[in-house]
C-alpha cells in the first residue's frame, strides 16, 4: 500500500501456507489480504475522504468489497510505475526471507516460468515454496515443464 502524494507505504505479507491445502480451499488468503490492507489504512491514517486505488487482481476481491461497504472512495486500477516497483521489491524480500536465495538471485528470476524452472530443478526440496492450491499445480508438477 503506497500513498502517492507523500511516498509513505505500508507492506504486509500473505503467508505462503494460505495458498496451500485446506487454507487455500477456504480462501484464507483473501481474508489475510483484507487484514493487511486494513492494517495499512490504520498505520497510514487514511480517512474515508481520501481516494484509494486498489489493484484489480483477484486477491483484492474481498478488499474492494469490504472497503466499498465501509464507505471508502475506491477506484480499481491496474498497478504500475512506482507502486508496482515497490510491490516487486517487497516480493523479492519475502522470497529471500523464505530462503529462495539472496536478493540478486531472486531478482534474476523475474518471471513465473523462471521461478517454476527453479522449483522443478529440485521438486522435492522446493515444492514448499509453491502456491500448491491452484488447480494448475498438479498438471505443472506432473509435466515438469513451465509452460
Amino acid at each position: 500500500m503506497r500513498r502517492v502524494e507523500t511516498g509513505e507505504f505500508y507492506s504486509g505479507e500473505v503467508l505462503l501456507k494460505l495458498f496451500q491445502g485446506r487454507e487455500f480451499k477456504a480462501q484464507k488468503y483473501l481474508e489475510k489480504t483484507l487484514d493487511v490492507v486494513l492494517e495499512g489504512i490504520e498505520k497510514l491514517g487514511i480517512s474515508k475522504d481520501e481516494p484509494i486505488h486498489v489493484c484489480t487482481g483477484y486477491i483484492f476481491t474481498k478488499v474492494r468489497e469490504d472497503l466499498k461497504s465501509r464507505g471508502y472512495k475506491l477506484t480499481p486500477v491496474k498497478v504500475a510505475g512506482a507502486t508496482q516497483e515497490l510491490a516487486e521489491r517487497e516480493f523479492v524480500k519475502s522470497l529471500v526471507r523464505l530462503g529462495v536465495g539472496d536478493e540478486r538471485e531472486v531478482a534474476e528470476m523475474r518471471s513465473f516460468d523462471s521461478f517454476l524452472e527453479w522449483v522443478l530443478q529440485d521438486l522435492e526440496g522446493r515444492e514448499r515454496f509453491v502456491k500448491t492450491g491452484w488447480p494448475s499445480w498438479p498438471r505443472l508438477r506432473e509435466s515438469g515443464e513451465p509452460s
